[in-house]
């Protein structure tokens, strides 16, 4: 006898409750031990240097993807549901397509940066920005095979590799480099975090062939309508970007308008505070590969989906950030005695971050509601205002000052995006995706 689909959801989401617990709980502290290993092979300039650059190369996997990582579990779902192969290849040809030419014009840009010796790409600054660009198409792909396998409700092939595997993987090699050469450099960490994503993407494509999801004998099938995915995941890219840029900003500014090292410890209070988004991010990736279908199949059902991801960001947030504001001076602790002046702007991000956790959710939503152009609105604004905010407190308060501007944003993003999911309750129902 064949389970209901309530009874299959239940079954799915408590089991992927276990797994977003071993996520949050292993993938903080494997986080936590590679910034901590890294804070010591570097000195404090140096890792805000490198702080910047991964901010660099993580906000541009993003944008060359145009949003395929992010539309993926939205029409991936039903296809894998359907055992629609084809469309799943199709899939990946083109936006995996999309960006390596993409990545290969980032790589070109930033080398002709680094030629002409145009800021931070200037070669003879051995900044590590250019040569993080190498490492972007990696990111990229590994972002659409781990859409792939939660499209199909794999939660921990999509997410316990990223979140808990790479960053130990990476702790290790750099403490084999510690001990094997006197002193490490850039190159030596880009190079074997590039390594750990190379042997993570190796592995999930492996594992999207082996559970069939992909026909080689459909590679060359182009089944997509283009514009319409397009003008799904372009929106969702750009909300993502500003959302991203909203917690990176912070650091590409007070590297300009700041004493450098404040970069470092302001990157040690952003990472401890990180905790709440992440652990918004994977309550979200339990919910949206039911989400997708049930806007097409029952609205109501994913309206009731949504309330329930919703009520379980908000208990796991609260929690979260009574634990970093209490555990987060004695956690700033282990980066060196100079972090410890890094208190303050931890505490303010952690409210700043804790606000948006509760509202990422909702914007999801909207976005998926073909709300996309409102939520790109919302985000323009919302860096306008982090950026203007940036300007005025850096110079004056530091890195206290970023720390601010980002909670004055954040804000403003969370009072916008919920008003307009009011508005959206009383318009028009949830939109429906055919393939």
């Amino acid at each position: 006898m064949r389970s209901s689909p309530v009874n299959s959801h239940s079954d799915y989401l408590k089991s992927g409750s276990i797994i977003l617990l071993f996520s949050l709980g292993l993938g903080f502290i494997a986080d936590y031990l590679f910034n901590l290993t890294l804070s010591q092979a570097l000195s404090s300039h140096e890792y805000g240097d490198y702080k910047v650059a991964y901010a660099f190369a993580t906000l541009t996997s993003v944008i060359i993807l145009l949003g395929g990582d992010r539309v993926a579990p939205r029409v991936l779902s039903g296809a894998i549901e359907n055992k629609e192969r084809h469309y799943i290849v199709s899939f990946l040809l083109f936006y995996g397509g999309i960006a390596m030419l993409l990545s290969a014009l980032v790589i070109l840009v930033t080398y002709l940066g680094g030629v002409l010796h145009l800021g931070k790409t200037d070669v003879l600054g051995h900044h590590p920005l250019m040569i993080i660009t190498f490492v972007i198409p990696l990111i990229a792909i590994g972002a659409l095979f781990s859409r792939v396998l939660q499209s199909a409700k794999l939660l921990a092939a999509s997410n316990l590799p990223w979140r808990i595997a790479l960053p130990a993987i990476k702790t290790c090699l750099l403490l084999l480099l510690m001990s094997a050469i006197s002193e490490v450099e850039y190159w030596h960490v880009i190079a074997a975090g590039g390594l750990a994503a190379a042997a993570i993407v190796a592995w999930q494509w492996h594992k999207i062939c082996q559970l069939d999801l992909i026909n080689a004998d459909q590679y060359g099938v182009h089944a997509l309508e283009k514009r319409r995915l397009l003008s799904l995941s372009v929106p969702m890219m750009l909300a993502m970007m500003v959302t991203m840029a909203l917690n990176q900003i912070d650091l590409f500014m007070l590297e300009i308008l700041a004493d450098e090292k404040e970069v470092g410890h302001f990157a040690a209070a952003a990472t401890t505070a990180h905790l709440l988004p992440v652990a918004q991010v994977t309550i979200a990736g339990l919910f949206l590969p039911l989400i997708g279908p049930a806007l097409d199949d029952c609205p109501e059902t994913a309206k009731v989906l949504f309330r329930q991801a919703q009520r379980l960001i908000v208990i796991v947030t609260v929690i979260l950030t009574t634990a970093v504001m209490t555990g987060g001076p004695w956690l700033l602790a282990f980066f060196g005695d100079d972090f410890a002046q890094a208190e303050f702007s931890l505490n303010v991000l952690t409210v700043a971050y804790s606000v948006w956790a509760m509202s990422a959710f909702a914007s999801t939503w909207l976005q998926y509601n073909g709300k996309g152009r409102q939520v790109m609105v919302i985000g323009v604004f919302t860096l306008l205002t982090d950026t203007l905010a940036n300007l005025w407190f850096i110079p004056e308060f530091g890195m206290a000052g970023a720390a601010i501007a980002t909670c004055l944003a954040m804000s403003v993003a969370s009072v916008l995006t919920w008003y307009q999911i009011i508005i959206m309750n009383t318009g028009k129902s949830p939109i429906r995706i055919t393939h």
